[in-house]
């Protein structure tokens, strides 16, 4: 959405220092004659600031490096309490940082939840999802606001979604991913290194050994992140602040983390057994869909793997900010961390990160650091992921985009009390499809459904499409073992009502309004591979 000269000096009049200086007061009733000379005046005067606004020292403003780690969930970090040490280097780091512990993604999917956080707006207002996997150009984006106000922008995806074919790189001067052309060669080195030889829980080893990798398999390659970033800053025009983002994959399916860090977590004979626990495709859903069933040992193996990838983004982020740090890139620099959603591990009988909203995938980490500007600390207020948007547009001295609807809260300023919301605005397809053709029996209408959850105090409700709502009261029941819906009837029809006007309070994103647009065969089988899409569209 960046466009033309004129366009840019527009926002940059109107979010620079300039704009937000007191304007003249215009008497147009008495002095009709001298309107032009004062606009001409008002207009001379602000080119100074137009063009210093884009040549100011970094110095004067934030760079910003907005990290996600993408399918991560809080409770396995042990920065929040986790009994197993998956984040040594977070905790370490955190101590001068704001730690938010109670944050919950706007969505259970990539697009519906990175669409939130780049644009300050919810997934059915933005309306990116399974359905759509598309950011449309009416939205205004952190990276197009950034960017408009002088800022260098730099995105670094593993992700297929975060990119150009899906419109989320917008904004962003420069995008890269690990199969690209410059990186695939050190990418397939990195995947043939990290997967062992006995592993059969995937697809990806009989890839490899049919040289049939395809570029969803370098998904796992983060280190590339850290060059790219590093290549990038020691190029840009170090008198200008950056804005920069990257997105982890490494706990994204298929789990492949270095042996170093499985070996944290499990003794060989269980690394052993772990490569031979089938998390295909079709097990994997057969199961989520209550047609398989796995041993406790298996499930277990599984979340152990899941908490050496976790270990591994840490050890990754600790050579991120310390080399950043050494080179001097981190000075007068914003560091956010979260994820985009988090993993069901066998709770509720489900594995990946659909066809619900339960704690598992809406409960994810948030860390903003900012020494000696931000006040470090754990807060225990309600926020959303979403608030990072507002946030980082504060920090820097910016205005969000006018029409914005105020449901994001600044993280530093978060409110005691607050009624959230999550969304899972259209059940992805693929896996429903293919289930369906193993398994002609098998009756798919209990996941065919939209799903929304909304927060209030200790209470959450689970809205579902198909009338089969739940209630939970988290304070008691943070596992969500125990619907409370039928026993807590007033509860159940209070939470209804409000959920109801929080609805209908929302504007819609308009899909007829979307252009239409043609995946090629490459995106397509990407993100089929990563479960994204079905293979028909």
């Amino acid at each position: 959405m960046v466009g033309s000269a004129g366009e840019f000096a527009g926002r940059v009049l109107s979010r620079g220092r300039a704009a937000r200086r007191p304007a003249p007061r215009l008497d147009h009733g008495r002095n009709r004659s001298a309107l032009p000379l004062v606009l001409l005046a008002l207009f001379a005067a602000a080119l100074p600031a137009l063009f210093c606004s884009c040549t100011d020292s970094a110095g004067d403003r934030p760079n910003i490096l907005f990290v996600v780690w993408d399918t991560t969930r809080l409770d396995r970090l042990s920065l929040y309490g986790y009994d197993r040490p998956t984040t040594p280097f977070l905790e370490k780091w955190a101590e001068d940082a704001r730690v938010f512990d109670n944050c919950i993604s706007t969505a259970c999917t990539t697009t519906s939840s990175h669409g939130a956080m780049f644009t300050g707006l919810l997934p059915s207002e933005h309306g990116a999802n399974n359905d759509f996997s598309y950011l449309d150009d009416s939205h205004e984006t952190l990276a197009e606001i950034f960017r408009s106000s002088g800022y260098q922008t730099y995105l670094f995806s593993s992700n297929p979604h975060i990119s150009f074919e899906e419109n989320f790189s917008q904004g962003f001067e420069t995008e890269e991913h690990p199969w690209d052309d410059k990186y695939m060669d050190q990418a397939m080195r990195i995947l043939r290194g990290k997967v062992d030889p006995r592993d059969r829980s995937s697809e990806i080893n009989a890839r490899i050994r049919s040289n049939k990798t395809g570029k969803w398999s370098i998904k796992a390659c983060g280190e590339l992140a850290q060059q790219g970033l590093l290549q990038w800053l020691d190029k840009r025009d170090s008198d200008r602040p950056y804005f920069a983002f990257l997105n982890y994959m490494e706990a994204h399916r298929p789990f492949i983390p270095a042996m170093e860090y499985r070996r944290r977590f499990m003794n060989p004979q269980q690394v052993k057994r772990s490569f031979t626990v089938d998390r295909s495709w079709h097990t994997m859903w057969l199961y989520s869909f209550g047609l398989h069933e796995y041993r406790p040992y298996e499930i277990k193996l599984m979340s152990s793997t899941y908490d050496a990838c976790i270990a591994e983004l840490d050890g990754m982020f600790r050579e991120l900010i310390t080399t950043l740090e050494m080179k001097g890139h981190l000075d007068n620099t914003i560091v956010v961390l979260t994820s985009d959603h988090g993993e069901h591990l066998g709770e509720h009988h489900m594995l990946d990160h659909q066809y619900s909203l339960y704690e598992g995938l809406l409960r994810v980490p948030l860390i903003l650091h900012y020494p000696g500007k931000v006040q470090p600390g754990r807060v225990r207020q309600p926020v959303v992921n979403f608030d990072i948007f507002p946030t980082l547009l504060e920090l820097a001295g910016l205005r969000p985009p006018s029409g914005l609807p105020q449901r994001t809260v600044s993280l530093l300023s978060p409110r005691e009390k607050r009624a959230r919301l999550a969304e899972y605005p259209a059940p992805l397809e693929g896996p429903v499809t293919m289930i369906k053709d193993m398994v002609s029996s098998w009756d798919p209408a209990p996941f065919r459904r939209n799903l929304s959850a909304l927060y209030k105090d200790d209470l959450k409700l689970i809205w579902a499409s198909n009338g089969r709502h739940e209630l939970y009261d988290l304070a008691a029941d943070p596992d969500e073992e125990s619907d409370i819906s039928s026993q807590a009837a007033d509860l159940f029809e209070r939470m209804q009502e409000e959920y109801g006007e929080t609805k209908n309070g929302l504007k819609r994103f308009d899909l007829s309004r979307a252009r239409s647009r043609q995946m090629s065969p490459e995106q397509i089988e990407r993100l089929r591979a990563l479960g994204y899409s079905d293979g028909k569209k």
